[in-house]
């Protein structure tokens, strides 16, 4: 099988950025973990940018094995907004970016 990383960059809607970390850490990370081809995933908050006015305060990271990558994703949204990947009105949905990559070169270390 092969190794994709799901990245999604998401930001709450304004005002309601406590029930958006609530709701993604606690309930939408473990629920997407628990998709079809998901082995794990990690969120990260933006502390800095060499971007003037970054447009994402939110990125998750999910590692995923399959060899069909189009299957992986149907499986993931015909999960969401149902009882087993409830969605929240915090996250700014219309805004949300989210894509499957796979690596083109090895990791590079010092």
């Amino acid at each position: 099988m092969a190794l994709y990383k799901f990245v999604v960059l998401s930001n709450p809607v304004p005002g309601k950025e406590e029930d958006y970390n609530r709701w993604y850490s606690d309930q939408h990370l473990p629920d997407v973990v628990r998709c079809t081809d998901f082995v794990n995933g990690q969120r990260f908050s933006l502390v800095d940018s060499l971007a003037k006015d970054p447009p994402y305060k939110y990125l998750s990271i999910f590692d995923v094995e399959t060899d069909d990558p189009a299957r992986t994703l149907r499986d993931l949204v015909s999960r969401a907004g149902g009882p087993e990947m409830p969605s929240s009105d915090a996250i700014d949905r219309a805004g949300a970016i989210t894509g499957m990559f796979v690596p083109i070169t090895d990791v590079v270390s010092k």
